[in-house]
């Protein structure tokens, strides 16, 4: 068996129909329409790969409930750029192995902090208390960061990031709260990414985000 093509560190063995190949199970759920254009019909996009599919409801509404209480103050451009962050998040995970729902909420809440300091006209930049958190909240900024088709660099307004990076700051401390596992938050955003994973492609409409 060869290796996976996109890794080269593990085996290929899930055979991937939009690359015609085999791929590891970890660049499959990191990489599905991040880097992968994934048809519909794919097998491990829908889950039906997946014993009891059906049966995974639970899961479904848990993933909600992670979310939902802190996306329904947000409008609807905030909306889409909390669900985009969280497929950032998937290929941030899997470029950053060691990434857990603490260091992870380290680094948001540091990012979090230097926005509404600037909100109020003053440059600083909080620490994080983990050092590696802060590469981590560099890693976000850079989420929320593109470039027009002039090349100017376009990022959304402190007020709008600012409710975006709360509402995720919210999400994952309740997550560490439940002490389901150190990457509880993690594993509900690359589920939820990929249901919603389709607004990550480019298209000429803004892309539709809905929970159900």
């Amino acid at each position: 068996m060869s290796a996976c093509p996109l890794c080269r560190a593990r085996k290929g063995k899930r055979l991937c129909p939009a690359r015609g190949e085999l791929i590891c199970a970890a660049c499959c759920g990191a990489k599905r329409l991040i880097e992968i254009d994934c048809p519909e019909s794919c097998a491990y996009l829908s889950g039906q790969h997946a014993g009891h599919w059906e049966g995974r409801e639970t899961e479904r509404k848990r993933d909600l409930r992670r979310v939902a209480p802190f996306v329904e103050s947000l409008g609807e451009p905030q909306a889409q750029l909390f669900f985009l962050a969280l497929v950032g998040l998937t290929g941030l995970r899997a470029q950053r192995p060691a990434l857990d729902d603490a260091l992870l909420l380290d680094a948001v809440r540091s990012l979090h902090r230097t926005v509404e300091t600037r909100r109020k006209g003053l440059l600083y930049e909080h620490p994080t208390e983990d050092a590696r958190a802060a590469a981590v909240a560099a890693d976000l900024r850079g989420l929320f960061e593109a470039r027009g088709e002039d090349g100017r660099p376009l990022a959304p307004s402190d007020d709008d990031l600012a409710a975006v990076l709360a509402a995720l700051e919210g999400g994952l401390a309740a997550a560490t709260r439940e002490s389901s596992g150190r990457h509880s938050f993690l594993d509900s955003a690359a589920r939820l990414a990929a249901r919603i994973g389709g607004a990550a492609r480019p298209g000429p409409s803004k892309p539709r985000l809905i929970l159900e």
